[in-house]
């Protein structure tokens, strides 16, 4: 029968020793019977004689030369014995053939089914517990060993009960009474990034299109496990633009959308899942995904190009999936005006997706254009209802990068673009007027600035950061000045920084500014503007470090942040014209680098994620060569030891913050305000849910032959394997389980096996496997034995209850 959609099932092998014919004709009590006749006043009883009689019926003459030492096909082992053919065991007594179901031998009592090998009750919902003695309600689920109603629908701790927790697979909160205490802490300063796998476009369209300079995005757009649902369940997917930098130049070029599986190959490859061309569309413009349609799947939208002789970015297309497995896309829209050529953007816009009305129907906005988000229909134009002198959100030459937020707390999201706070039909809420530069404008469209949202202060409404011609601004709500820095700045011309990020660095819980500008990588701190900067380990008045970098190109280059190591200080994950870093947040000190790293940089920015489902973290960097030759455009970075915390299975758009999207795609109609939340007030930076040390504890909870008659006649082993989770965190399908038959000399390797389905916490899976006997192993003494995560994917909590061994084992054919 199909196992409830929550279970996971363990591998157990459970062999018993089987009959012998021609062996010696007397054993003494309480020797081994498996290949010996016992004496006339004796039975065999699991595998030993003891003193005792057969029944008084159910047996035929051959009995007692079987007892307990293996049945013919025709005859079913019962209580160390073997019953006359067409009978039954049921309760430890051979009976006439039962009239109810049959279960492992057993026969049922009325109204009983089989399950996992047991009889037991009829259950509308979910097995669980020991045993799978207790049955779960349909709408409950097995979680911890019990079975547990689910609360309402979450994507953070925060949003549950104080008494709940958010479970990151389901989606839904959960008694926090269930879980075990069962954490893996990573050790910190243990820094090891390496290469899981690494994308080429070769056997692809536009093979030669294999440079990225545009910043990926991740979510889920496929149903790898063939449940009919595109969910958390899944492996995500990475989506990027490709385009050929050797051949066509760098910028404003054609490109190919490419949707990958994230899921890294064990050669280091990875698998193109589709490629999309048409219509023409921009290389360099930031991505989003976001479920637009309400259909539980994701769609793609893009930055056109338009299609006269000058081939420039013009346009938005949407795009959505037309096959489960997400080889088949088509369009769903295409504006083919905005954002417009030198009025918006003149390369490098990102796009964001947002409910701004909160009705349910999330909108597209790019800069200070608003699209619908279902059939790409302007909604409005932030240049026509601010008379042309609203901020776009641009700097040097690239953009727009605008981002939306409710910042006046009343319940409808505005648009801040550069320094224009929109509402949400428009209209201009305030423009903040520049007083200052620190950099010339190297683009001919107005330097407004680009954007981030956090909260500075001790109000509950959100401050605006604004990075424009090398400056950093923070403004109050009403768009009245908090504070400004002038950046750092060495031998480049220009200066203007790239998109801002915001994040606790230094772990003193308040949040902090990096910026990228061309001569350094910056981190801003409001708190070191003071008298005596030094002694609070500023490193300049203003500057809570400062690092060099090569970015004299773009200067407009962005960058992320992630808490790795999950000590509260989160790292700054960049990469330049050269190289791929990733700085202390406390310090600036280089933690690593990658100096095969190029990029001709526009505003792209390494993005982190959990690309593979596997619990932890993941750094996705895109790279553009000038002569491309076999290197990779895109590189999956994990850590060597697996001990990178972990985190979402999701980064949507350029302008990412966590409450702005769920797992799942979805764009909430009134998102929870991130700046609210002390652990969330952040921006560009993905954030593991809570419980952030929870880790699983797989263990195999037995092992029992399938078919006791197999070995004896077919010489076949059919073996059974169930492992449980026991631990504080789910772990995904594909756990490892390695059968083994362990010898007096060796080990030999008998398959190797993966679970199906999710494994939440107390929740098990059954696994079967038929083994051929080898001629060596007739009549030699062997154990079988099962390991799970036998390949060390998952941290656990206890790393010692992984293996399991049984019985010894002898097997001698029939005949």
């Amino acid at each position: 029968m199909r196992m409830p959609v929550l279970w996971f099932v363990l591998l157990v092998v459970s062999l018993f020793a089987w009959s012998c014919q021609g062996c010696d004709e007397q054993v003494a009590s309480g020797k081994d019977c498996a290949t010996m006749r016992c004496d006339a006043d004796q039975v065999c009883q699991a595998g030993v004689c003891v003193a005792g009689e057969l029944p008084d019926s159910g047996w035929d003459s051959a009995d007692r030369d079987l007892a307990g030492t293996g049945c013919d096909a025709q005859r079913v082992p019962c209580n160390g014995m073997c019953c006359a053919a067409g009978l039954v065991c049921n309760a430890g007594q051979c009976q006439a053939a039962c009239e109810n179901t049959v279960c492992a031998g057993q026969c049922c009592a009325p109204g009983e089914a089989c399950e996992s090998g047991v009889c037991s009750a009829p259950c509308a919902g979910e097995r669980c517990g020991d045993g799978l003695a207790l049955c779960c309600d349909v709408e409950d689920v097995c979680f911890g060993g019990g079975c547990v109603s689910q609360g309402a629908s979450c994507t953070r701790t925060e949003e549950c009960d104080i008494r709940e927790v958010c479970e990151p697979s389901l989606g839904r909160c959960l008694s926090r009474d269930q879980i075990a205490v069962c954490e893996y802490r990573p050790p910190v300063g243990e820094f090891s990034p390496t290469v899981g796998c690494s994308w080429v476009p070769d056997g692809l369209d536009f093979p030669n299109r294999g440079d990225i300079v545009a910043t990926p995005v991740v979510a889920n757009l496929t149903d790898d496990n063939g449940d009919g649902r595109t969910d958390t369940d899944d492996i995500p997917n990475i989506v990027f633009l490709s385009f050929n930098r050797n051949a066509q130049g760098c910028c404003n070029v054609a490109s190919t959308i490419r949707i990958v599986d994230g899921e890294c190959n064990p050669d280091g490859t990875m698998n193109t899942v589709a490629s999309i061309s048409e219509p023409a569309l921009t290389n360099d413009s930031g991505l989003a995904l976001a479920d637009l349609t309400g259909d539980g799947v994701p769609e793609i939208i893009a930055i056109t190009m338009n299609n006269d002789a000058t081939r420039r970015p013009q346009g938005t297309a949407a795009f959505r999936r037309t096959s489960d497995d997400g080889a088949s896309w088509e369009l769903l829209w295409h504006n083919t005006t905005y954002p417009r050529w030198n009025v918006h953007t003149r390369g490098g816009a990102t796009i964001s997706v947002a409910d701004l009305d909160a009705d349910g129907k999330p909108e597209i906005i790019i800069g200070n254009v608003v699209l619908n988000g279902q059939t790409g229909e302007l909604k409005w134009d932030g240049l026509v209802t601010s008379g042309g002198a609203g901020g776009i959100g641009n700097n040097a030459f690239l953009g727009p990068s605008s981002t939306v937020a409710d910042v006046n707390l009343n319940g409808k999201q505005e648009v801040i673009a550069g320094n224009t706070l929109y509402d949400h039909e428009g209209n201009v809420i305030w423009t903040y007027q520049f007083t200052s530069n620190n950099s010339a404008c190297g683009g001919q469209l107005p330097c407004d600035g680009f954007n981030a949202v956090a909260n500075f202060d001790e109000d509950p409404e959100a401050e605006i950061v604004i990075v424009r011609l090398g400056e950093v601004f923070i403004l109050n709500h009403d768009g009245t000045l908090l504070w400004k820095m002038a950046l750092p700045k060495r031998d480049c011309a220009l200066n203007e920084a790239g998109p801002p990020t915001v994040a606790d660095f230094n772990g003193d819980g308040r949040p902090e500014i990096g910026t990228a500008g061309a001569d350094y990588y910056i981190v801003a701190k409001m708190e070191c503007d003071v008298d005596g900067w030094e002694a609070l380990g500023c490193a300049e008045r203003g500057i809570l470090w400062k690092t060099i970098n090569e970015d004299c190109s773009s200067r407009a280059t962005a960058s992320s942040v992630f808490d790795f190591e999950g000590d509260g200080k989160a790292e700054m994950v960049y990469a330049d014209e050269t190289t791929f870093r990733i700085f202390d947040g406390t310090t600036g000190a280089i933690l690593f680098e990658d100096d095969q790293h190029q990029s001709n940089t526009r505003i792209e920015m390494p993005i982190i994620a959990d690309v593979n489902n596997d619990g932890h973290a993941n750094v996705v960097v895109a790279a553009a060569y000038s002569n491309r030759g076999d290197r990779a455009g895109l590189k999956v970075w994990k850590d060597l030891d697996g001990n990178w915390v972990r985190t979402r299975r999701i980064w949507n758009q350029h302008g990412y913050h966590v409450t702005n999207i769920t797992e799942e795609g979805k764009v909430p109609a009134q998102p929870q305000r991130n700046w609210q939340h002390g652990r969330l007030n952040n921006f560009r930076q993905n954030v593991q849910p809570d419980g952030l040390f929870d880790a699983p504890d797989l263990v195999v909870k037995s092992i029992t032959l399938d078919n006791p008659n197999s070995c004896a006649v077919e010489a076949r082993v059919d073996l059974t394997v169930v492992v449980a989770n026991e631990g504080a965190l789910y772990v995904p399908a594909g756990v490892s389980v390695l059968v083994e038959v362990v010898l007096s000399d060796r080990t030999e390797t008998v398959a190797t096996l993966a679970t199906t389905q999710r494994l939440l916490p107390g929740q098990f899976e059954t696994l079967k496997v038929s083994w051929a006997l080898p001629q060596n192993l007739i009549n030699a003494s062997f154990a079988a034995r099962a390991t799970v995560d036998a390949d060390e994917r998952f941290n656990e909590c206890n790393e010692e209850n992984n293996r399991l061994n049984s019985e010894p084992i002898r097997c001698t054919l029939q005949g």
